[in-house]
């Protein structure tokens, strides 16, 4: 299987013609982190019978009451590029997978005065956290967002305490996944760092566990990268990163997972 099919089998694999359901609630953070918004939001997938046409249903319900519908068809033969997975809503956006637990959906360059960003997805068993880092065309930070959900059904567990502080031993395992979809081994980290960045980032911390390492300020003519990590279960954290060079085009995307040792 070629990289290109890896990605979309990836990616959609596992869907079928009934379709699966990831129910969330979706929350809008202020860079105070200050909670904008939430909501409710079902993000459905079917396939058809041969899994190259993909209906993708969004439903929302808002604190007034009110609801919201979109909808778009991802096709193969359009849609699965040498670099990822082009989704209708964002053209100039690739999904790339490390498999059906690590994918991230990411612009590959940027470019001034057009908004960018990413969203970051990590699944444990049947529950799915996703955050997404947006930028403006200014290239300044302008939120985040933060979604829990759980396959058919709405999460129904609170989420967990913010994540500020890591003790113990870890040992890790990391990939890393090139423009061109090559998965590499990489060797394995002896060390969790909740900044991964040492300071160059600001880092946010959100309940769940989550912590994220995102720059105030993207601009050409400097390297940088997006991090965000999340404490999945109490013994296991997973992280990835997406690095950029100097010239702002996208170089590796990272996968870690971490097991603290007894």
């Amino acid at each position: 299987m070629n990289l290109q099919e890896q990605n979309w089998t990836n990616l959609f694999g596992n869907h079928t013609p009934e379709g699966i359901a990831w129910y969330g609630i979706w929350t809008r953070y202020s860079l105070e982190l200050e909670v904008i918004n939430s909501f409710q939001g079902i993000r459905k997938f079917s396939a058809n019978q041969d899994k190259t046409v993909i209906t993708h249903h969004n439903s929302y319900t808002y604190a007034d009451g009110s609801t919201e519908e979109k909808q778009w068809q991802i096709e193969k033969e359009i849609a699965n590029k040498p670099d990822g997975i082009i989704h209708p809503a964002f053209q100039s956006m690739r999904t790339l997978s490390f498999s059906k637990e690590a994918k991230t959906w990411m612009c590959p360059q940027l470019k001034i005065g057009y908004r960018f960003g990413c969203e970051l997805f990590f699944q444990h068993q049947n529950f799915r956290t996703s955050v997404a880092s947006m930028y403006g065309e200014n290239g300044e930070l302008a939120g985040l967002t933060q979604i829990r959900e759980h396959l058919n059904s709405y999460p129904d567990q609170k989420p967990g305490a913010e994540l500020k502080n890591i003790s113990g031993n870890w040992v890790g395992k990391k990939q890393s996944l090139t423009p061109d979809l090559q998965i590499s081994q990489e060797p394995e980290p002896t060390e969790l760092k909740l900044d991964p960045t040492a300071g160059k980032n600001p880092t946010f911390f959100l309940p769940d566990g989550i912590v994220i390492n995102v720059p105030e300020k993207v601009k050409i003519g400097e390297e940088f990268e997006l991090v965000v990590g999340k404490m999945v279960i109490e013994n296991k954290y997973k992280r990835m990163i997406i690095k950029y060079d100097k010239d702002g085009k996208f170089i590796q995307l990272i996968s870690e997972v971490f097991d603290q040792k007894n």
